[in-house]
């Protein structure tokens, strides 16, 4: 293939108009789901309707970073009870699907035990957990079961990035129950 100084400026005027397109494209979507700012109200916006494009905005694609971090803890093991999160070694890097049944047994058990029952705990939750008392028993109603015993229910904030290098246990709300597997 012969290349002459006219097809690299065609092909670098192509490469450089499609990504203006999609960087357009990408900025109008983006704009959307933004809180209302100066720029919000483009002209060609309403033209366009980006909104019928991006209906769900980008939040769809992940979950707040700031939401509670949810977990079951064998008590006595100190381990998580599930096998989570899925994108684990052990999980081969999500193809082993084994967790995400834990996931829906570990709300079916965490549904049981009311935001009253939980109690506030300011130090580590595994201490915490090893030093409260069992307040009630709750049966898993899976088909399968997989999570059963002692078990702790944790919800913790996370820790703010601006304090990720200190050793700090951020509060959390916690409850010990004894999760019978009656089909197992």
């Amino acid at each position: 293939m012969n290349f002459n100084k006219y097809s690299y400026v065609k092909f670098g005027t192509t490469f450089l108009a499609i990504s203006i397109l999609w960087l357009g494209l990408f900025f109008c979507g983006i704009q959307n789901a933004l809180p209302p700012n100066p720029i919000k109200e483009l002209p060609f916006n309403k033209k366009l309707n980006i909104i019928t494009w991006f209906p769900q905005g980008w939040g769809f694609y992940s979950k707040s970073p700031r939401d509670a971090y949810f977990s079951l803890v064998d008590v006595k093991s100190g381990e998580l009870s599930g096998t989570w999160p899925n994108n684990l070694p052990q999980n081969y890097f999500g193809l082993k699907r084994f967790g995400r049944s834990q996931g829906i047994e570990a709300g079916m058990i965490s549904s049981k035990v009311t935001e009253s029952l939980m109690q506030e705990c300011k130090d580590n939750p595994q201490q915490c957990l090893t030093n409260s008392k069992i307040i009630m028993n709750v049966e898993n109603d899976s088909p399968n079961p997989t999570i059963c015993g002692d078990i702790g229910i944790v919800s913790q904030d996370p820790k703010p990035w601006a304090w990720s290098k200190r050793k700090i246990n951020m509060p959390s709300k916690i409850a010990r129950v004894n999760v019978t597997c009656s089909k197992k």
